[in-house]
C-alpha cells in the first residue's frame, strides 16, 4: 500500500472503540454539537503526520460509525459487550510489515505526542501522564479505577489497575505503538494468550509483552491529554491561549479560514528576538502589514476571559524590525503577570473586511440557546466592535434551532452561522466567545474562539422552548381579526401603543403584567378612545403575552385610532396602510402617532394626506373624511379637559375616604384596584391623550414654522406638573418651611417601578429618594439655566393661534392655553392621582403576603387574578400560605422560562420568533444644551441604597424605562438623561422638557447596551447625537 506520494504506508491505527462510552449512550467518537465534525476527526487529525492505515475494531453503535466514515476499516468485536481493549485488539488484523499505533477510541491527543512516540526506539512505546493526579476533577474512584504505570527514568516497570494510587508514578494514557516484532509476537501467539486477556485491559496485555522481554518505554504528556468522560472535555483539550486554539482549528474548519501565524513565548523573545523576526518574516512573507495579538496565560480561560485587557496592534509593517519589535514589546508589556510561557501572536493583517464582530454562541447573561451576533458592516475595521469604537453596530439574534438561511440573516452575514456551528462541532462545546471578520466575496475570517466565562443554570430550556412554541401558536392564531376589528392581519410591538415595555418592562413579573392589563390595557383603553370619538373596538383586549412577554396587539391599536365616522372599508384599508408602513420602517415602533398613524388633526396634516394619496392610493374624497373625522376629535379634545380634571379631584377624595378604611389587605387591596380602575386610570387615559394632542400641536406648529423651537421650549419650561411641586416642596422643607415627614407622607407612594410590588416606594427609602432632593435644594435638574424665556411665547402666541385658526381648530388664547396646560399638567397629575391607590394597593398586597409567610418576590409572582379568585371563593384553597408559595412557584418558573427567550420590538410573522436583528432605534431628542459627562447605568443597581450607588452628579444617567418613578433623580443634580424606552410623550420626555434637562428618551436596544458600556458620553439633543466619547 503506498500514500499519495508514493511513498510505502508502513503505520497502521488501530482504533479499540468496541464498547459503550462510561457515560450517555452516543459513541465517544460520533460525540459532536451538530454532526460537521466529530471527536473521531480530531484523532484521526492528532494522527495525521503518521499516516496510518487506519482500522477500527467495534461493536456498540458499529453501523452508525462506519455510516459516518465509509472509508476506514472495520473490524467487529463480536463479543463486545462482556470482553475489554485486549480482546479487540486481538480481534484486530495484525501484519508485522506495519508499526501498529493502538488507540483508545475515547481519548484525545496532540500531534506533538504521536511525533514523540514515532522517535522511541523502543519495541513498545506509550503515552503515560505524570501529572495524573491533578487532572480537572478527579476522584478517589478514579483513581483507582485507572490504569496506572511505574516508571523508572523512562523505563515502565510495571503497569495495570492494580498498582495502588499512591505507589504510581504515571496514568496510561491509551495511546501505545508496537514495533513489528511485538506485532508478529502477538500475531502468532493470540490463541494461545490466556483467556483472562478476552476481558483484561490494553495496560494488562501490554504488561505481559512487557514481563516477556520487550523494550517498554513511556512517552509523558504531563497532562496534554483529554479523556472523553464528560461534556466539556473537549473543548477543555482544545481550548487553550488564543494562539494555541487558533493553531489547533486551522487545519479543521472548512466553513471558515483561520489564517497563518506565528506565535512565541515571551522568555523566546527576550532570549532571541533576531531568530523570531526572521522566521516572522519568512513565514509571512506574503503579507505586508501585520497584527501582533496578545495571547496570554490568563485571558480567554474558563474561568475568566480577561477580554480586552491586553493588547493588540494592528497594520504593522513586516518589513520594519524596529516597528515590528516595537510592537511585540508593547504587547508584552500589557501582561500584569510577566509570567515567561505567555505569548504572543503575529497573523497577516486582513485585507478588504466587509464586516466584523463578535459572536456569542448563547445569551451571555443567561446561556439562553441564542446565536448573538454583534457587528459592525460599515467602518470596515476588524476591532470596531471589541475596542467599543463602533458607532453603527448592530445586533442579530438567532435561535440555535433556526435554520442557516433564516430570512432576517442579512446577507451580509450568510456565511457566519455554518461557520459557528462548525468551531462549535469541532469543540463539542457551544457556548462560545468568537471573534470574526468577513472579507470581500463573503469570506468568513475565524480571530479568536473562547470559551464564555459565565457559567449558566439552564434547568429551565425545556419549558423555555415549549413556551416558545406556543408563542408562535398564538401568533397564528391572533391573526384572526376580533369582532369588531378590521384588517387581515396584526403585528405585535412592545412600544407602539400603552409602551408595555416602558411601563411594565419586557419580562415583567406576573403580577405586574396582571395590573396593566386589569387597570388599562383590558378594557379602560378602549372604553376611553370610544368615548373621545374613536371606533369602538371592545371587547378586544390590547396587551398580549408571549413566552412571559408583553406586546401590543398593533391591529388593535390601530383600529383604536381610527375615527368612529369612517366606514369598515376606509377603516379597514387604513389599518392595512398604516401597518405596511411600520412593517416597511420597523424603527419606527416606537413613534407610531407621530411617524406612521395621524391620530389627531395637526397643523402639519398635509404630510399625512400626501402620504396617504401617493403610497397608498387613498382619494381626495377619503382622506377628507379622514381629516375632517380627526379634526372633530382634535376640537373635542379643547373642551373635555376641564371635566377631565374636575374628575381627577372627585377620585382623589375617594382616595381619602377608601384609604380610611379598616378592610383585612386582600380585600382592600382589591378595592383599591377596582377604584383605580373604575374612576382613576380611564380619567388618565383622557388626560394622556389630550395631552399627545396638545404636545402634537406644538411640534407641528414648530415644523409649520408657526412656532420657533425656542417659543416651544419657553412654553414647556412655564408648564408647572406635579414635579415642580415636588421640587418646591422639597426646597420648603429645606428651609424650614416644611417637615421631612410631610413630604414623605406626600410623595412616598412614588416607585421606580409603578406596578412593580418587589419596587421599594419612595416612603420606604426615604433617604435613599427624597433626601438627596431635599440636600440639594435648587441645585438639581430644576435648577438648571434655561435659554428660553417666557418673553418668547408671548411674542409667537398669536402666530400660533392664527395657525391653530386656518386650521380649522380653536383658536380663543384662553380656551387654547388653558387646553395645552391642562392636558399636559393634567397628565402627570392624573397619574400621580391614581398611583396612590395603586402604590397603597401593593403595600395591602405585600401586608397580606407577609401575613401567610410570603415575601414580596414571591407575591410579584403571582398574578391578581389568582388573588381575586382567592377572595371571591372560587380557588378552593385549605392552607392560603401553600396556595401562595406554589402560586409563586409556578410564577417564578415561568420567569426562569421567560428569561431564556429572546424577542424583538416587534413581531410581524412567525420567523421573527427565531431570529431577528437589533437596528438603531431614532431616539426622542430634548433640550437644546450640549452636555459631555460620565455616564452611569441604573437598569441593574438603581435600587441599590444610597451608600452603594455611585454618585450621579453632574452625571448623564440611563435608565431602562421612562418612569415617573425615576423623578428621585431630578434631585441628584443630573446632566443629562438617557432611556431605553419611551415615546416623544412620555413622563420622562415631559419631564425632560420641563427641566431643559438634555435627554434622549428611547434610543432602543441596541444603542442601550452600547452606551451602558462607555465611561464618557456626549449628548447632543439640538443635533440628535448621543455618542460614545470613551
Amino acid at each position: 500500500m503506498v500514500n499519495t506520494s508514493g511513498k510505502a504506508i508502513n503505520n497502521r491505527l488501530i482504533i479499540l472503540g468496541a464498547g459503550k462510552p462510561f457515560r450517555g449512550e452516543q459513541h465517544s467518537v460520533l460525540r459532536g454539537t451538530t454532526g460537521h465534525r466529530r471527536v473521531l476527526d480530531w484523532l484521526l487529525h492528532a494522527m495525521a503526520s503518521a499516516q496510518p492505515e487506519v482500522h477500527f475494531v467495534g461493536g456498540y453503535q458499529l453501523d452508525e460509525v462506519a455510516q459516518c466514515y465509509p472509508d476506514l476499516h472495520y473490524v467487529v468485536n463480536p463479543n463486545w459487550a462482556t470482553t475489554g481493549a485486549a480482546a479487540s485488539l486481538l480481534e484486530a488484523p495484525l501484519n508485522d510489515r506495519f508499526t501498529h499505533y493502538v488507540s483508545f477510541a475515547d481519548i484525545l491527543f496532540r500531534q506533538s505526542s504521536v511525533g514523540a512516540l514515532a522517535d522511541n526506539t523502543a519495541d513498545i512505546a506509550m503515552l503515560v501522564d505524570t501529572h495524573w493526579r491533578s487532572r480537572v476533577d478527579r476522584t478517589g474512584d478514579d483513581l483507582v479505577r485507572c490504569e496506572k504505570v511505574n516508571l523508572h527514568g523512562s523505563q515502565v516497570t510495571r503497569l495495570g489497575r492494580d498498582i495502588l494510587p499512591e505507589l504510581a508514578d504515571a496514568e496510561f494514557v491509551g495511546l501505545v505503538k508496537l514495533s513489528p516484532r511485538v506485532v508478529a509476537y502477538l500475531d502468532q501467539h493470540r490463541d494461545q494468550l490466556p483467556g483472562a486477556f478476552r476481558s483484561g485491559s490494553l495496560s494488562q496485555l501490554v504488561e505481559y509483552l512487557r514481563v516477556r522481554g520487550f523494550s517498554t518505554e513511556a512517552v509523558d504528556v504531563a497532562g496534554d491529554w483529554a479523556e472523553l468522560n464528560d461534556p466539556s472535555d473537549l473543548s477543555r483539550f482544545i481550548l487553550g491561549t488564543k494562539a494555541q486554539t487558533l493553531h489547533r482549528l486551522q487545519g479543521m474548519v472548512s466553513c471558515s479560514r483561520i489564517e497563518d501565524q506565528v506565535s512565541f513565548t515571551v522568555s523566546a523573545w527576550q532570549e532571541n528576538p533576531s531568530d523570531i523576526l526572521s522566521d516572522i518574516s519568512r513565514r509571512l512573507a506574503d503579507s505586508d502589514r501585520l497584527v501582533v495579538r496578545s495571547s496570554a496565560l490568563s485571558e480567554d480561560g474558563f474561568g475568566v476571559s480577561n477580554a480586552g485587557a491586553y493588547t493588540s496592534l494592528l497594520n504593522i509593517e513586516r518589513a520594519s524590525a524596529q516597528a515590528l519589535s516595537a510592537a511585540i514589546d508593547k504587547v508584552i508589556a500589557s501582561y500584569p503577570d510577566g509570567h515567561p510561557e505567555n505569548q504572543v501572536l503575529v497573523q497577516p493583517m486582513l485585507e478588504s473586511v466587509v464586516a466584523s464582530g463578535v459572536a456569542f454562541t448563547r445569551v451571555l447573561a443567561t446561556g439562553a440557546p441564542y446565536y448573538v451576533v454583534n457587528y459592525d458592516d460599515i467602518t470596515r475595521s476588524t476591532e470596531s466592535i471589541t475596542s467599543g469604537s463602533s458607532r453603527e453596530h448592530k445586533t442579530l439574534f438567532l435561535h440555535r434551532s433556526a435554520p442557516d438561511e433564516h430570512r432576517n440573516i442579512p446577507d451580509n452575514l450568510a456565511g457566519l452561522i455554518p461557520a459557528l456551528r462548525e468551531v462549535e462541532s469541532l469543540l463539542d462545546f457551544d457556548s462560545l466567545d468568537i471573534e470574526f471578520a468577513i472579507s470581500e466575496g463573503g469570506l468568513i475570517h475565524i480571530l479568536q474562539v473562547r470559551p464564555i466565562a459565565v457559567q449558566h443554570e439552564l434547568d429551565s430550556a425545556d419549558a423555555a422552548e415549549e413556551a416558545m412554541m406556543r408563542a408562535q401558536a398564538r401568533f397564528a392564531e391572533l391573526q384572526a381579526p376580533g369582532p369588531f376589528l378590521v384588517g387581515r392581519r396584526t403585528m405585535f410591538g412592545v412600544m407602539p401603543d400603552w409602551n408595555p415595555a416602558e411601563i411594565i418592562g419586557t419580562r415583567p413579573g406576573r403580577l405586574a403584567a396582571s395590573l396593566y392589563r386589569y387597570l388599562i390595557l383590558d378594557d379602560v383603553w378602549a372604553r376611553q378612545r370610544a368615548e373621545y370619538g374613536y371606533r369602538d373596538v371592545r371587547p378586544q383586549p390590547l396587551l398580549v403575552q408571549f413566552a412571559g412577554h408583553p406586546y401590543i396587539d398593533i391591529r388593535a391599536s390601530f383600529n383604536s385610532f381610527v375615527p368612529a365616522t369612517l366606514s369598515d372599508d376606509l377603516a379597514g384599508r387604513l389599518v392595512e396602510f398604516y401597518l405596511d408602513w411600520l412593517q416597511a420602517h420597523p424603527h419606527l415602533h416606537d413613534k407610531v402617532e407621530f411617524e406612521v398613524v395621524p391620530t389627531c388633526y395637526s397643523l402639519d396634516f398635509q404630510h399625512w394626506r400626501e402620504r396617504l394619496q401617493t403610497h397608498g392610493a387613498f382619494s381626495v374624497g377619503e382622506l377628507d373624511e379622514l381629516s375632517e373625522g380627526l379634526r372633530a376629535i382634535t376640537t373635542a379634545a379643547f373642551h373635555r379637559t376641564e371635566a377631565d380634571l374636575a374628575a381627577v379631584d372627585g377620585f382623589r377624595q375617594r382616595f381619602e375616604r377608601l384609604r380610611g378604611t379598616s378592610l383585612p389587605p386582600l380585600d382592600k387591596a382589591l378595592a383599591l384596584l377596582e377604584e383605580c380602575r373604575r374612576y382613576g386610570t380611564c380619567t388618565f387615559s383622557h388626560l394622556a391623550r389630550s395631552a399627545f394632542v396638545a404636545v402634537t400641536l406644538l411640534r407641528s406648529a414648530v415644523s409649520e414654522g408657526a412656532l420657533s423651537g425656542a417659543a416651544k421650549e419657553a412654553f414647556m419650561q412655564s408648564i408647572r406638573t406635579v414635579s415642580h411641586r415636588f421640587t418646591e416642596d422639597a426646597e420648603l422643607v429645606r428651609q424650614g418651611k416644611r417637615s421631612f415627614a410631610e413630604l414623605v407622607e406626600t410623595w412616598g407612594h412614588l416607585r421606580p417601578g409603578t406596578y412593580d410590588i418587589t419596587s421599594a416606594s419612595y416612603g420606604e427609602l426615604p433617604d435613599t429618594y427624597l433626601r438627596p432632593v431635599v440636600e440639594r435644594g435648587g441645585h438639581g435638574a430644576s435648577g438648571r439655566a434655561s435659554q428660553a424665556t417666557p418673553d418668547l411665547w408671548q411674542a409667537e402666541r398669536n402666530t400660533f393661534l392664527d395657525a391653530l385658526a386656518q386650521s380649522g381648530l380653536p383658536s380663543e388664547p384662553g380656551l387654547v392655553e388653558g387646553f395645552l396646560r391642562g392636558a399636559i399638567e393634567g397628565r402627570e397629575l392624573a397619574k400621580f392621582e391614581f398611583t396612590r391607590h395603586l402604590s397603597l394597593a401593593l403595600d395591602c398586597l405585600a401586608e397580606f403576603g407577609a401575613g401567610h409567610g410570603i415575601d414580596r418576590e414571591q407575591m410579584a409572582r403571582i398574578p391578581v387574578e389568582a388573588l381575586s379568585a382567592l377572595r371571591a371563593g372560587t380557588a378552593e384553597v385549605n392552607d392560603v400560605g401553600r396556595w401562595l408559595a406554589q402560586q409563586a412557584e409556578e410564577g417564578h418558573e415561568a420567569a426562569r422560562g421567560a428569561a431564556l427567550v429572546e424577542l424583538p420590538p416587534l413581531l410581524t410573522c412567525q420567523e421573527d420568533f427565531q431570529g431577528f436583528l437589533f437596528a438603531d432605534s431614532h431616539a426622542n431628542y430634548i433640550g437644546a444644551s450640549r452636555v459631555q459627562a460620565e455616564c452611569v447605568d441604573l437598569s441593574s443597581d438603581g435600587l441599590a441604597a444610597e451608600a452603594e450607588r455611585p454618585s450621579l452628579a453632574g452625571r448623564i444617567v440611563l435608565i431602562p424605562q421612562a418612569d415617573p418613578g425615576y423623578d428621585w433623580l431630578f434631585g441628584h443634580g443630573i446632566a443629562g438623561l438617557v432611556t431605553l424606552y419611551g415615546g416623544a410623550n412620555s413622563h420622562m420626555a415631559i419631564r425632560a422638557a420641563e427641566f431643559g434637562l438634555p435627554a434622549a428618551i428611547g434610543i432602543g436596544e441596541a444603542r442601550y447596551a452600547r452606551l451602558a458600556g462607555a465611561a464618557v458620553v456626549e449628548l447632543d439633543p439640538a443635533n440628535k447625537r448621543l455618542e460614545v466619547v470613551h
